[in-house]
């Protein structure tokens, strides 16, 4: 979201949300597991603290959407803030 170190060329590709920022980490889930079959055996366990948490559940619903959709090869194991610890179970 245009802070730290974070630079594009083109300004339209700024992320200016939280659900910006998790469909572009989103895409790029797909690319590290669609074409990897040892890390889709490997479930995914996002963990976070203090902002990171609320990024961490939006990351989380946009991972799961794309899963449920077929785009995403991916085993979410969990989601786990410094309050709240969620635990997916594939049967």
């Amino acid at each position: 979201m245009a802070t730290g170190f974070s630079y594009v060329e083109d300004e339209a590709l700024v992320v200016r949300s939280d659900e910006d920022a998790a469909a572009d980490l989103t895409a790029l889930l797909k690319e590290l597991f669609n074409g990897n079959e040892t890390l889709q055996k490997s479930p995914l366990y996002i963990f976070a603290e203090s902002y990171g948490g609320k990024f961490a559940a939006t990351l989380g619903v946009s991972a799961l959407k794309a899963i449920e959709a077929g785009e995403l090869k991916l085993q979410l194991g969990g989601l786990s803030t410094q309050h709240t610890t969620f635990l997916f179970y594939v049967v």
